[in-house]
């Protein structure tokens, strides 16, 4: 999927409103999930007691997704259907994830093609999703800044000191001008539709933190982490002007960065954001992004970054870890604890490598649900029956549980599916036929 220039722009500008005051005083916010606009805003530093947040740790609720649904088109009992799948997708969630906060999704539902100007039937881009804000947190033993997804910052056991919450934990936009098949409707359903449960619950994974920051700002053919800027903190004694050497720029990882890996090698692809983060100009630089690409260009990580984004496109060269990540993994750990992520897009993806699971690997696998693109000829009910996950794990497979559980999400043990699907047997299922391009991208 080609991205405009424009839109790079955008996000590259709003990640440098992090010049001039410290990381943990700003959070980033999108603001259109499709073109990945954002904003940096204040988030100052708040003690729960004056939270916001109504955290809700009861263990009884079958739901904990809450959804801020808006229907922009005309047809009200279509409408209504969608709804119903928002609600039944947060069940699902909930039956795998033992969630100590209610989530919050801003959802919408419209034309993409009216809208977006996407009116290409060769290509059908289902939605986009991710987190709706991001909160900067630096682990202490690291001593590193990562932007964590508000949800999953909601879950885990940080200080009681927090940055300020946003009102939403997921972000969503749905394409209306496309055939789904809902629940209910005859089967078998037609070759060029998609079920809406398998998209919302797809795109709610991404909004949850299956996602990376690693991408070609830039558009030189160059995957870099997010770029913003700093003020060092002055040490004792230092003069405190507007002087460069208090100013720094820094690329920027989010949480699921730290799994991600090479492979087969194993080495950690955060090791590799350490040698970019050498790369040094001044912040006013980044008033252009032609000023950032041609001193980035000239740079010698350039050849890194460079190296990286042929990486995305070699097929089964990168993964993220199911567990804590380390620089001496076993060949053994690095064959059977990593998720293979999708780097055989040629040429590169916006929102589609990296940020998936690899489509060979997984599409006859019960870890079917992160794949770039619909499997086609079949419902989620179906699919579940053919891989024989239904009472096992449901859509969210084994590995990106362990995913999700080495993040920080705390994973039930037990599955009991929440809600019953028609899943008539399918006859020699092979999703590897009548494969069409429909896409389900990420917002990152």
């Amino acid at each position: 999927m080609k991205i405009l220039s424009t839109t790079l722009f955008v996000v590259v500008l709003e990640l440098i409103c992090l010049v001039q005051i410290t990381v943990s005083e700003k959070c980033l916010e999108y603001i259109s999930p499709f073109y990945q606009k954002t904003k940096m805003i204040d988030c100052p530093m708040i003690h729960s007691k004056d939270s916001k947040d109504k955290r809700q740790t009861s263990s009884k609720s079958d739901n904990m997704i809450t959804v801020d649904f808006q229907c922009l088109i005309d047809d009200k009992q279509l409408c209504k259907k969608v709804e119903q799948v928002f609600i039944t997708a947060g069940k699902f969630i909930t039956a795998t994830l033992n969630l100590k906060s209610i989530i919050s999704v801003n959802a919408q539902f419209l034309d993409f093609c009216k809208t977006y100007g996407k009116c290409d039937k060769d290509v059908i881009i289902l939605g986009a999703a991710g987190p709706a804000r991001m909160i900067p947190y630096q682990d202490p033993k690291e001593n590193k800044i990562r932007f964590y997804p508000q949800a999953l910052y909601k879950q885990m056991n940080f200080p009681i000191e927090h940055p300020e919450f946003g009102p939403n934990e997921i972000m969503a936009t749905f394409n209306s001008n496309t055939s789904y098949w809902f629940e209910g409707d005859p089967l078998p359903m037609l070759e060029k539709q998609s079920d809406m449960l398998y998209v919302v619950i797809h795109e709610m994974i991404h909004g949850l933190g299956f996602t990376t920051s690693w991408d070609d700002y830039f558009g030189i053919k160059a995957l870099t982490p997010a770029i913003g800027g700093t003020t060092k903190p002055p040490t004792p004694g230092e003069i405190t002007s507007q002087s460069d050497e208090l100013q720094s720029s820094q690329f920027f990882e989010l949480i699921s960065d730290k799994f991600l890996v090479l492979l087969p090698s194993g080495k950690l692809v955060s090791s590799i954001a350490d040698e970019i983060n050498k790369f040094q100009f001044k912040i006013e630089t980044l008033s252009s992004t032609d000023g950032i690409a041609s001193e980035f260009s000239a740079s010698p990580q350039f050849p890194i970054a460079k190296n990286m984004y042929n990486t995305a496109m070699t097929h089964g060269a990168m993964g993220f870890l199911t567990i804590p990540p380390s620089d001496q993994l076993t060949r053994e750990q690095i064959l059977n604890n990593v998720i293979i992520l999708e780097t055989s897009l040629i040429p590169y993806q916006h929102g589609s490598s990296v940020a998936h699971t690899d489509f060979d690997t997984y599409v006859n696998s019960s870890d079917f649900l992160m794949l770039f693109t619909y499997p086609k000829t079949a419902t989620l009910g179906q699919i579940m029956s053919a891989v024989g996950s239904t009472n096992t794990t449901g859509p969210i497979g084994p590995k990106l549980r362990l995913l999700l559980g080495s993040l920080g999400y705390e994973v039930k043990k037990e599955y009991t599916p929440p809600v019953k699907l028609s899943n008539i047997p399918i006859k020699n299922y092979n999703p590897l036929i009548h494969i069409t391009k429909i896409i389900i991208t990420i917002m990152i």
